[in-house]
């Protein structure tokens, strides 16, 4: 009879300590990204933070594991053709957006590929 108990006392605990992982597991989860997209002239690199994100392409970058909400990015031109840019998103919730940079007389801008508006840089 108390081995019944302690079997049913230890499925307890199991499924407790289940719960409480994924539900921790869930507010944790960064699922957004954002994905900027340059022309084939100038390359580019975003940095978030104080830290360069990672470049794999000369013309694009994606950057994973984002938060929901606003975002300040920085983005620098390479051998410093142009002055820093400096943009604030809105990352989604869940999923991604995308941005065209594109130079508009003499600044840069984020063109949103899905509301289809342009958010302005304020330069550094």
């Amino acid at each position: 009879m108390l081995k019944r108990y302690f079997v049913r006392y230890q499925l307890l605990v199991v499924l407790l300590l289940c719960f409480t992982y994924l539900a921790s597991s869930a507010v944790d989860e960064k699922n957004s990204y954002v994905y900027i997209q340059g022309d084939k002239v100038t390359p580019f690199y975003v940095k978030i933070d104080g830290k360069m994100q990672p470049r794999y392409g000369k013309n694009y970058c994606i950057i994973p594991k984002l938060h929901a909400g606003e975002l300040k990015l920085e983005i620098l031109f390479q051998q410093n053709v142009f002055p820093a840019q400096t943009f604030t998103i809105t990352v989604p919730e869940a999923g991604g957006i995308g941005y065209l940079l594109d130079k508009q007389g003499s600044e840069y801008v984020l063109y949103d590929f899905e509301s289809k508006k342009l958010i302005h840089s304020s330069i550094k």
